[in-house]
């Protein structure tokens, strides 16, 4: 069992980097306009979700975590050339309450709070892009939020232990990626009714 739950874990990350891949590759394309407020925030967090997972002593998801880490990074970069927003008053409210939710995690020095919390700051940093892809779906690739759903699932299925801190995480980033998908979709079908 533990050889199967090692395959998942492996091909969650392989299947993780390569959604960065092709989101790169959607950026020079120019089908893929990435909200920079959330780019850049995300990469903070992630950085931070690593350092907490690390310090939980997980061993699962911060694989995934690091992978996802890069890659927001890499995105964040490209997103200063390629990108749309980071300056407007909402961007700055976004940057504002992911600033004193993370300060929270610092203050507490609790491991799982400061889990929580950068999930909660990961959501709110998140939002520019739903609202983007609300209004302008065709500014994001659905297909590089769908590697989000596939790798976090099978990160899921590599847990041994299947607990509130080994799994929150992983069902987050599953549920935000499923809406994300769901959002670009539907929002895409709806205008061309129009």
């Amino acid at each position: 069992m533990n050889n199967l739950k090692n395959i998942f874990l492996v091909l969650s990350t392989v299947i993780s980097l390569s959604a960065y891949f092709v989101g790169i590759r959607f950026i020079f394309k120019g089908s893929f306009r990435p909200q920079r407020i959330t780019w850049f925030l995300m990469a903070v967090i992630s950085a931070l979700f690593v350092a907490t997972l690390l310090a939980q002593g997980d061993r699962n998801a911060v694989w995934l975590a690091s992978a996802i880490f890069v890659g927001n990074f890499l995105i964040f970069l490209l997103s200063i050339k390629n990108g749309i927003g980071g300056k407007s008053k909402s961007d700055m409210v976004v940057l504002l309450v992911v600033v004193i939710s993370l300060l929270v995690w610092y203050i507490t020095k609790n491991p799982l709070l400061a889990l929580v919390m950068s999930i909660i700051a990961d959501f709110i940093a998140f939002l520019p892009t739903m609202i983007k892809s609300w209004f302008l779906p065709w500014t994001e690739e659905w297909m590089f939020y769908v590697f989000g759903i596939v790798s976090s699932f099978l990160n899921l299925l590599s847990l041994s232990v299947f607990n509130f801190e080994k799994s929150i995480f992983l069902i987050y980033f599953l549920l935000s990626n499923i809406a994300l998908v769901l959002i670009i979709v539907l929002r895409r079908k709806y205008i061309k009714t129009l």
